[in-house]
């Protein structure tokens, strides 16, 4: 074995055996990267505790205060890893639970809507007393408004349905207004099926998109229906 083959050998056998003596102090390195904040706390805090003033040294009090307020500060940021995670598991269980909806019907609470003009525009209204005559108004984008009757009204809920095409009305974004003979207001509530879900990839609420009506918030649905 010639001489230049024997160094490499050694070389790399010391290489190998660096490797493996380093490779529990990197290890240990990671490990310990997420309690640097709080080892660096106690760091400063032993530096401040041996370099006071022996003649005037700090009162003891306020060491105990440096040391719940960290202590305070490492339960809040594993509050918050908790919170986020139970945050995230309930949007995969709420996605989950209204990706069944679809294609059945809901209730929503809303006053605006996007329309084609055609089909049906149906709903519940619900009043705290019988009502002689009630209008449910459409209120275009340049202000045209279109008065629909619905007719008198018992007390509690009772449902319509209107044939949109009967009014002539052209698609786009309306503004709801329902409005009552004695001007008490009543509880508007539309009816529609669910096309669509769509859940924020960065976090939020989901929105539902309603044949006929628009897309909505899940926090505006009043109530979910059985499929007719």
């Amino acid at each position: 074995m010639s001489v230049a083959q024997a160094q490499a050998r050694s070389f790399s056998a010391q290489s190998q055996n660096q490797n493996a003596a380093d490779a529990p102090v990197a290890a240990a390195a990671a490990a310990d990267k997420k309690d640097a904040p709080s080892d660096m706390f106690m760091t400063l805090l032993l530096a401040q505790i041996r370099n006071q003033n022996p003649l005037d040294p700090a009162d003891p009090a306020q060491f105990v205060t440096q040391l719940a307020q960290m202590s305070q500060m490492q339960n809040g940021q594993e509050m918050l890893k908790q919170l986020q995670s139970q945050g995230n598991l309930l949007r995969e269980l709420q996605g989950a639970s209204l990706g069944a909806q679809v294609g059945k019907p809901v209730l929503v609470q809303t006053d605006r809507i996007r329309s084609d003009g055609q089909g049906e525009l149906s709903g519940r209204v619900t009043l705290a007393g019988e009502e002689k005559a009630t209008t449910l108004t459409l209120i275009d984008a340049a202000g045209q408004r279109t008065r629909i009757d619905l007719g008198k009204r018992a007390s509690g809920g009772s449902d319509f349905k209107i044939k949109l095409a009967d009014y002539h009305l052209a698609a786009g974004d309306y503004q709801l207004e329902f409005s009552t003979d004695s001007g008490q207001k009543g509880l508007l509530e539309l009816k529609a099926a669910v096309s669509g879900i769509r859940l924020p990839v960065q976090g939020g609420e989901p929105v539902l998109s309603l044949a006929g009506l628009g897309d909505f918030p899940a926090s505006s649905i009043s109530a979910l229906l059985q499929a007719a």
